[in-house]
């Protein structure tokens, strides 16, 4: 390996896991066997965890076997049969020590191995959110010590002026809508690196001399829009005096949000301290990192000193990543990132390797990508077209100087992100990529208060029968296994499996692996509601309909004709009094074990009092699932109260995808992100909402602004909207992850939409994919 630097620019379906897997073996070698402990493999998902390691192991296998696969293994990384039994028994004997991680993982146990140096408890718990009780009680001490500092007394009465003057709405139930607002900037200024480096100016200032400071930005202020750099400023002081507080009260818990891990990193993994790291977790030979792109900035500048260090010695990193399969700029992600290492690092050895050739769809469908996307690259006209409608939109009357230095700008970056587009063949496959137009008539009455609602259904009702008459022609041909419909929101998800298990296909939908999907787990969330408050008859009815329950259903109807006889009578009064061997055996006596028993051990107890095992056997994986959550949980606190405020708002965990070949899947884009199906069906019917800046901030020369667009001063405005270019590019990276999905067959299906409804559903949505798609796609005859 003559470069200790490698970056692959590894475009859909090239390889890069069997390549990252080879690099390592490489490094292996070339550190001679067991230094597999210090070797950091980083990805973001567990199932890239998962792939990675079962490719490194299964070469090294096909290397022992040495049958025809594991000798082109041999000959490509030089390792013997011999070494790779040895490195297999080595990494089996220390299998903890196999460093293929999920890079916030790998930052948790690096936050755990310096909680002594950072004075934090080596035991402490992980809050992965942080709920109303907690930030009301860091409100209330930061209240209780207002009333002894006059300082900061007078700066919350000044942030509530500000407050009232601008927040519309705030001043109803302005105790809740605090909160949220601050849970909002919470979750968004742990996530961006901007934001830290801000906060961080106000370490040394105390808060008498950030009020005259402001005192002083106000009286220089002339216009409005400058007006913008002091409204940031209240929100930001306050989370910075708010964070400690926060801390205080988690601490008091053993506990730490973990939203704070990378900004603490990022605070204390300076260059002194890298020691610490290297005593806690053992000395690197080599990091590398998968799907570079989606790497937030506080992820990296948290790894960043550990990365410099290793370049410094001259050791190892590889990075793989493609800027064109960046979708996740809203939780944070920085594709930007890749360009920086090769400036950061030019003066040592690297080697960048394009990774060009397509292992997985086939020739029909690399042709149209390759055409589609190398004319949106090319067609300078076409281009501008849509630089126009994503950054601007068609009624902009913006400055003509801030849109030329706009369009400079976002031209860069747009070459940047789709610099490598043309791939090559590797599979000779019979396959097809599909365009199908779904025509909408214009055949409603334009002035009805409903017509918006009523196109909107029928151009979903005309794509469904186009889904429909596809998915029977592949019925028909014997093709249906592992055919996917990739969509663009959970909704679409949801709505469309239904309506696909409405026609008579088994279907698996992204949705259908929440668990708060489950009905299953639906009806123990309402009996867990029910013992912790037993008047509650909305729980009790779900308990009830669960068929959990002997005559549950016959109570219910009993009830209904009871209280239309009668009036008003409450369900838990009426199960008492007309079922009580039910009541005494279903809720009476869990009640009484309720009462000393664990939160899982109870969970256990009414699993195997209402047999749900046995009636429930198609929902194990859910049931399972859940026990699992509720045990993890249980390690934090045993609260029923606080467990069941966190499943209503905060829990959002999926289980794994089921193995199940012949039922239809139906995903998001963003979930289908690094797999592959056989056939992809896309209807493009996407409409997007408009751009608003993250909680309305602009970063722009190392300061933050808080202002409408239109109030921002000319500069912020130019970053206002490369800032929306960043967000909206995704559309078009949306794009390419879809369209390059497909292993045999790719279906595109584009409403096609009369001039006068678009132009009334511009209205209320921006349809910007149908425009972009059609612009290319009517134009690829070119080639």
């Amino acid at each position: 390996m003559s470069a200790n630097i490698i970056l692959y620019n590894a475009s859909a379906g090239s390889g890069k896991t069997y390549r990252l897997a080879i690099e390592y073996l490489k490094i292996l070698k070339k550190l001679q066997g067991s230094s597999f402990k210090n070797i950091l493999a980083i990805t973001f998902t567990n199932k890239a965890c998962y792939e990675m390691k079962e490719r490194i192991l299964s070469f090294l296998k096909s290397i022992v076997l040495q049958n025809e696969k594991g000798k082109k293994l041999t000959e490509e990384i030089d390792i013997t049969s011999e070494e790779a039994d040895t490195l297999l028994r080595d990494i089996f004997l220390d299998y903890d020590k196999f460093q293929i991680k999920t890079i916030d993982s790998f930052l948790l146990n690096l936050y755990k191995a310096l909680a002594y140096e950072m004075d934090l408890f080596s035991d402490f718990k992980i809050k992965t959110y942080l709920d109303e009780k907690t930030i009301e009680k860091a409100l209330n001490i930061l209240l209780e010590e207002a009333f002894q500092k006059h300082d900061l007394l007078n700066y919350l009465e000044k942030f509530l002026e500000y407050v009232f003057k601008v927040e519309e709405g705030i001043k109803i139930n302005i105790k809740n809508q605090l909160i949220s607002k601050i849970q909002e900037l919470i979750r968004k200024t742990t996530s961006y690196r901007d934001f830290v480096i801000h906060i961080h100016k106000f370490k040394n200032k105390n808060i008498l001399e950030f009020l005259k400071e402001l005192e002083e930005q106000i009286k220089k202020v002339e216009k409005e829009e400058d007006y913008a750099k002091i409204s940031a400023q209240y929100y930001i002081y306050l989370y910075y005096i708010l964070k400690d507080k926060i801390e205080e009260v988690l601490k008091k818990e053993k506990a730490i949000y973990m939203g704070f891990w990378k900004e603490k990193l990022f605070e204390y993994l300076t260059e002194d301290f890298l020691p610490w790291v290297y005593v806690k977790l053992g000395i690197l030979e080599a990091i590398i990192i998968d799907e570079f792109q989606d790497t937030d900035r506080l992820q990296w500048e948290a790894i960043k000193p550990l990365i410099e260090n290793l370049i410094a010695e001259n050791k190892y990193l590889i990075c793989a990543g493609d800027p064109k399969q960046s979708i996740f700029k809203w939780r944070g992600a920085d594709p930007n990132i890749l360009n920086e290492i090769k400036e950061k690092f030019e003066k040592y050895r690297i080697k960048e390797e394009i990774l060009n050739i397509n292992y997985r769809s086939s020739p029909q469908i690399i042709d149209f990508n390759n055409k589609f996307f190398t004319f949106l690259k090319k067609n300078k006209e076409i281009k501008e077209k849509i630089i126009e409608a994503l950054v601007f939109g068609k009624s902009s009357k913006e400055d003509a100087t801030i849109k030329e230095n706009i369009k400079s700008s976002i031209t860069q970056k747009f070459e940047q992100t789709f610099s490598h587009i043309i791939q090559e063949k590797a599979k000779n496959l019979n396959g097809r990529c599909q365009i199908i137009k779904v025509y909408v008539e214009d055949n409603l009455n334009i002035f009805k208060k409903s017509y918006k609602n009523e196109i909107e259904r029928i151009i979903k009702e005309k794509i469904y029968e186009e889904i429909i008459k596809i998915l029977y022609f592949l019925e028909k041909e014997k093709k249906l296994e592992d055919t996917t419909i990739l969509l663009r929101r959970n909704q679409d998800v949801a709505e469309l499996s239904s309506y696909l298990i409405s026609k008579g296909f088994r279907v698996l939908g992204t949705s259908f692996l929440k668990l708060k999907e489950s009905p299953l787990i639906n009806s123990l969330i309402c009996a867990l509601k029910f013992f912790n408050y037993p008047e509650d008859e909305i729980a009790l009815f779900g308990i009830l309909n669960s068929g959990f329950i002997e005559k549950g259903e016959k109570i219910l109807n009993d009830f209904l004709n009871f209280k239309l006889k009668k009036g008003e009578f409450n369900l838990v009064k009426f199960v008492k009094e007309y079922y009580p061997e039910i009541w005494q055996k279903n809720f009476e006596e869990p009640l009484q074990i309720f009462r000393f028993c664990a939160l899982y051990d109870f969970c256990r107890y009414i699993i195997n009092l209402w047999q749900i095992e046995e009636k429930r056997p198609q929902e194990l994986v859910y049931l399972y699932k859940f026990l699992s959550f509720i045990l993890q949980f249980s390690k934090e606190t045993d609260d029923l109260e606080e467990f069941l405020e966190y499943w209503d708002k905060y829990f959002d965990e999926e289980i794994e995808l089921p193995q199940d070949e012949k039922a239809i899947k139906v995903f998001t884009i963003h979930s289908a992100k690094g797999l592959e199906f056989k056939n992809v069906i896309l209807p493009l019917d996407w409409s997007e909402k408009d751009y608003k800046s993250e909680l309305g901030f602009v970063f722009y020369n190392g300061e933050i602004y808080k202002a409408r667009k239109d109030r921002l001063p000319p500069e912020v405005k130019e970053q206002w909207y490369l800032n929306k270019f960043e967000i909206k590019l995704e559309l078009l990276n949306l794009l390419y992850v879809a369209f390059t999905r497909a292993i045999e067959n790719l279906y595109i299906l584009i409403p096609e939409i009369s001039e006068n409804i678009k132009k009334d559903l511009n209205k209320y949505h921006k349809y910007q994919v149908i425009d972009i798609f059609n612009e290319i796609y009517s134009n690829l005859e070119v080639f």
